[in-house]
């Protein structure tokens, strides 16, 4: 006979209903019993909710009240994350309550990876810019391409060599970069030969790179981990690429680069302020390329990340080995 878990499905109201409907989709297939609450809904709303559940999907992890948590610490088994990344989950309130935490996996990182070398292109050849000239007809007086950059042959600095860090190098290893990179923990030498990777200290990588790429987790030990005395060590006509966390770098520092010249722009997919808003000086520079907190967003990523997720709740509702994720 088959089991019948009892899931919640937590998600936010900014989540389309097509997504939503994926979520469901998938939810439905494995046989559970589901309700399902935005993180709008009232504490008592959300207690017996959580009461009620065996497991809780947050799809993403945000905030959750320590009182709903404690309600609940008896009966449930998991909460799962289809985020990467625990800075906006209540993380110590599940430690607290002895619940355990899962999260994606590093189910994006394929997405991510693109979506950083992409960013590297746009900032390298103005890539909105030129569009913008092209969509108008405005090409008199361009620079005629003077201004634009190749990837092959500049130095690479990946600041955090995790699997996002590594599908990077991957990535920029065909472009013929030469690649370094700095974790606090060193990979394995056949990793490092793989990818044609050399480790070096962060202060050597910050001052030697020709793209700088960030691929951290934001924790106390990262925040502000690019500040501004790191920046003004940036190689002239360096570029930045964040996909990973806003709060990791010193904007306001990284603003004040770009604008006297010291470094030579940005690629961002996130920011201090999201939603961002009109004329947010940094954003808006001419030097900097934004998109907004997509990076990890693509139909196929969400695919694979529901799939693994509800997999991997499933198969500890059953005291199976839970699954290896395989990226």
């Amino acid at each position: 006979m088959k089991n019948f878990f009892k899931l919640l499905y937590v998600y936010e109201e900014r989540i389309p209903i097509p997504l939503r409907n994926l979520v469901e989709t998938q939810i439905k297939k494995r046989n559970f019993f589901y309700k399902k609450m935005t993180y709008k809904s009232k504490i008592e709303v959300q207690k017996k909710l959580f009461r009620w559940a065996d497991a809780v999907f947050f799809a993403p992890g945000r905030y959750i009240n320590d009182d709903v948590f404690e309600s609940s610490a008896n009966n449930l088994k998991i909460f799962q994350l289809w985020s990467s990344g625990y800075d906006k989950f209540n993380i110590k309130g599940a430690r607290k309550f002895n619940i355990p935490v899962a999260n994606n996996g590093s189910q994006n990182s394929i997405s991510v990876a693109e979506q950083t070398v992409l960013l590297m292109l746009a900032v390298n050849r103005k890539l909105p810019h030129f569009h913008s000239r092209a969509s108008s007809g405005n090409w008199k007086n361009n620079s005629h391409g003077f201004d634009l950059h190749e990837m092959f042959n500049k130095n690479l600095g990946i600041l955090g060599f995790g699997k996002i860090g590594k599908r990077v190098a991957r990535i920029c290893k065909s472009f013929g970069m030469k690649i370094f990179y700095y974790d606090k923990i060193r990979s394995a030498k056949n990793i490092e030969k793989e990818l044609n990777a050399k480790y070096v200290s962060k202060d050597f990588l910050i001052k030697n790179s020709d793209i700088l790429s960030l691929h951290l987790h934001l924790n106390k030990n990262t925040k502000k981990i690019l500040n501004a005395k790191l920046i003004k060590k940036m190689k002239k006509n360096s570029i930045l690429i964040n996909v990973s966390r806003s709060q990791l770098v010193d904007n306001k520092a990284l603003l004040n680069a770009i604008t006297k010249n010291k470094i030579r722009g940005a690629g961002l997919d996130v920011h201090d302020r999201e939603p961002t808003v009109k004329n947010d000086p940094l954003n808006n520079h001419p030097n900097v390329v934004v998109t907004p907190h997509i990076a990890g967003s693509t139909y196929d990523t969400y695919s694979r990340v529901i799939e693994n997720c509800l997999n991997n709740i499933k198969n500890t509702l059953e005291n199976k080995k839970k699954i290896k994720w395989k990226i």
